[in-house]
């Protein structure tokens, strides 16, 4: 696939024009890009019949990938698992269309933006892809060569804590979850320098969870299907990390990646243990299918004790947030005034969909039921599931640490091909994640 932008028609190639009223309407806008991308396999000339700004013009090439994006089946039936990063460009399907906007007078910043497009659409394409691979060909091993890689073309710091090294650290709640694997757990840390060192970093925290059977709450049959798509949490953070380091943002940033497999074996988590978080808190097991929470305990704690002031969290956690916002919008969870109307002003500039839900005590309080430890892991016949787990989190959140938890379940996977995007995982949140960084006042953190 090719963009570009040119002041001179084709005459050989077929021109569609995008209308006034589409593009002053940033959703339609959006929607109409990607389904020019899925549909012209071959490409087009686009006309834009009202001035773009370079930012809107950044957002439709975005959306063209978006469409044109599909897994490739033929490349798999070759992969080596431990060459991913290697062949990810290959995985990535985009078509050989060339796409050519129209403009009276191209300019520098027109190009730049055409530039930016493109690599926000690749990037989110390769965190579909990770997503849309099977279990099979992705294990704990095979991401963590990926993250390897991708920090040494980065020319960031990677580093990678197994069993012991999490077992001498004190992070009994991601053990616990992957207890019944023969693999080993995984904290991946990536750092990036982009400011003074002093500076706390901006931490992005991503759930990894391999697969997840529901351990001995196993799931149905229905509820285990796409269960791949447990680790998209992880594969987001990661891709929004190479879009802000490809893009040099002037801030310090720490992704971790909490890297483990929900499954059923000989030492698997049961109901009724208790475990100790690297907090120090402890926690008994009502259900082994909400294991999402303690790997992300973990996880924002080592984020906190390495200065982070403000923290991201991005999960496929609850499927009470999909119940009640369905596949489009992400439940969303803050706990300052100041960063959420900095997220949502973000959020209305990439046109992706969040709605806040409340952090609340009574949900909190739902989760102290239990003589053995500080708090349960559910809440076991109550609603408000998404809070309760959202509240959960926020037990391992310190007073002054600013915290963004974002419960994307509906809108990770697009689950029935539609006209905009081919079925598999979408690559949600990572436009606005890079959008908020991007431009977050200093003074606000």
């Amino acid at each position: 696939m090719k963009v570009s932008i040119s002041y001179k028609k084709n005459t050989d190639q077929k021109i569609i024009s995008c209308s006034r009223e589409i593009i002053q309407n940033t959703s339609e806008y959006t929607a109409f890009f990607r389904k020019l991308g899925k549909s012209e396999k071959e490409g087009c000339q686009i006309l834009l019949d009202a001035p773009a700004s370079a930012d809107m013009l950044c957002l439709a090439v975005s959306a063209l990938h978006d469409g044109a994006y599909s897994f490739s089946r033929e490349c798999l039936r070759q992969l080596n698992p431990h060459e991913i990063f290697e062949k990810r460009d290959l995985l990535a399907n985009y078509g050989e269309g060339e796409f050519t906007f129209l403009l009276s007078e191209p300019s520098i910043a027109e190009s730049y933006a055409v530039d930016e497009g493109s690599r926000h659409g690749t990037c989110k394409g390769y965190a579909r892809t990770l997503g849309n691979l099977p279990n099979n060909y992705l294990h704990t091993e095979n991401m963590e060569a990926y993250a390897l890689r991708l920090a040494d073309d980065l020319n960031i710091s990677c580093q990678i804590l197994h069993n012991q090294e999490l077992l001498e650290l004190g992070c009994g709640s991601l053990l616990a979850v992957n207890q019944g694997s023969r693999r080993q757990a995984a904290m991946i840390i990536l750092n990036y320098q982009g400011s003074d060192g002093k500076e706390p970093p901006i931490a992005l925290v991503g759930k990894g969870l391999m697969f997840d059977s529901g351990g001995y709450h196993l799931k149905s049959i229905n509820g285990m299907d796409g269960m791949k798509y447990d680790m998209c949490g992880a594969a987001g953070v990661l891709e929004a990390l190479e879009l802000l380091v490809r893009k040099k943002v002037k801030r310090n940033l720490t992704a971790i990646l909490l890297l483990a497999e929900n499954v059923i074996g000989p030492d698997a988590l049961k109901m009724g243990d208790v475990i100790t978080t690297l907090s120090g808190k402890t926690v008994e097991i009502y259900n082994t299918d909400a294991e999402g929470r303690l790997v992300l305990a973990d996880g924002l704690t080592y984020a906190q004790r390495h200065n982070s002031s403000l923290i991201i969290d991005l999960a496929t956690l609850t499927y009470s947030a999909q119940a009640a916002l369905g596949d489009s919008i992400t439940g969303l969870f803050c706990n300052n005034e100041e960063i959420y109307g900095h997220w949502s002003a973000s959020a209305q500039k990439t046109c992706e969909k969040f709605w806040r839900l409340p952090l609340d005590l009574s949900y909190h309080r739902q989760l102290e039921w239990s003589i053995c430890a500080d708090f349960a892991n559910y809440a076991p016949g109550k609603g408000g599931g998404a809070g309760i787990a959202a509240c959960f989190l926020e037990n391992f959140i310190r007073e002054g640490t600013k915290w963004i938890h974002l419960d994307m379940v509906g809108p990770s996977v697009v689950r029935t091909e539609t006209d905009e995007m081919a079925k598999g995982a979408s690559g949600v949140c990572i436009d606005t994640i890079v959008e908020f960084i991007c431009t977050l006042d200093k003074n606000i953190a």
